[in-house]
């Protein structure tokens, strides 16, 4: 049975160190460190450092491309995509946006060059986390927009994509972000490393994809992922995280890899508390042997993510996940 938690904002390797010592003395067995390109560009060898500090914590690490060519979860920003304005995805008003396009040749060699440093780092899985096309919203646009109308995806499709949303472009959408993941999966793959690729839960609309069979396929893969934050999509939280725990734990047995799911920890309430053991005895019921929380100590550090009572929130947490 693992148990991990997500943890970031801190690069000072020996308050890490005391911070991983604290969480593997509450019965955790993995941490993630999120991997910004601040820190590609700045911490690179501060993060192996870190990894190092939770290994000897006796836990298990996983390592994210947080936000990384604004392309993956994540609050923090893209240098790529910022410095090189012309990898971004065009939505279909010609606007061109600050999120990277998965058919740029430039934006997959970016992001295998943040693998390449990632597994440098000693991590245990590279965890592909969200991988999804341009949110429009993320940079105050309307959220019924969308890409990418960019020439190399006009090359890929054969013409100049539609300006209207049909059945044909989201089919040849899902196709090149399966593409996409499996380049990478299968460029960590081919050095030794466990890929991991977190799936939003969602199997409809602009950012869902519909067959997740296609990503459980993907030759080098070791674990598929989700991440059913009932509240953040406003869904009640037992029979959400049943359905998405259902989902992956199927496909993984059909397809030899492993299953892992994680619980909301971010903007909880200590009146959530319900909704939390819930989820967790969910996940637990639908055969999740890998669960994880986002993110250490309910993100009590960042206000944008901490609730009114953090403190209350992470007891919760602690005690569903590890009693």
């Amino acid at each position: 049975m693992s148990i991990g938690a997500s943890y970031f904002g801190n690069r000072v390797p020996r308050h890490v160190a005391a911070d991983m010592e604290g969480l593997a003395a509450l019965g955790f067995t993995g941490v993630l460190h999120t991997f910004s390109e601040n820190d590609l560009a700045y911490y690179r060898e501060t993060m192996g450092r870190i990894v190092a500090a939770s290994h000897d914590a006796g836990l298990e690490v996983q390592i994210a491309p947080w936000g990384v060519c604004q392309m993956f979860g994540g609050e923090a920003e893209s240098r790529f995509t910022a410095h090189n304005p012309e990898v971004g995805q065009v939505l279909e008003t010609g606007r061109r946006t600050p999120a990277g396009c998965p058919n740029h040749p430039r934006v997959r060699q970016f992001c295998r060059e943040w693998a390449d440093a990632a597994v440098e780092t000693g991590a245990d899985r590279i965890f592909w986390d969200e991988p999804h096309w341009v949110h429009p919203e993320h940079f105050g646009l309307p959220e019924e927009h969308w890409g990418c109308h960019c020439e190399h995806c006009a090359e890929r499709f054969g013409r100049e994509l539609p300006k209207q949303l049909d059945d044909e472009v989201l089919a040849f959408r899902e196709t090149c972000l399966v593409d996409f993941i499996g380049d990478l999966v299968g460029h960590v793959a081919g050095q030794g490393a466990r890929p991991v690729v977190c799936l939003l839960p969602l199997t409809g609309g602009v950012q869902g994809i519909s067959d997740w069979s296609r990503v459980a396929a993907l030759p080098g893969l070791d674990t598929l992922c989700t991440d059913p934050y009932w509240k953040g999509f406003g869904e009640p939280a037992e029979p959400f995280v049943r359905e998405y725990g259902e989902r992956i734990t199927g496909l993984a047995a059909q397809h030899g890899v492993s299953a892992q799911l994680w619980i909301q920890g971010f903007r909880m309430e200590p009146g959530d508390a319900d909704d939390i053991r819930a989820a967790v005895a969910a996940a637990r019921a639908a055969g999740i042997d890998d669960l994880w929380t986002w993110g250490w100590e309910a993100c009590a550090h960042m206000s944008a993510l901490s609730g009114s009572d953090p403190a209350a929130v992470w007891e919760v947490l602690c005690d569903s996940l590890t009693g």
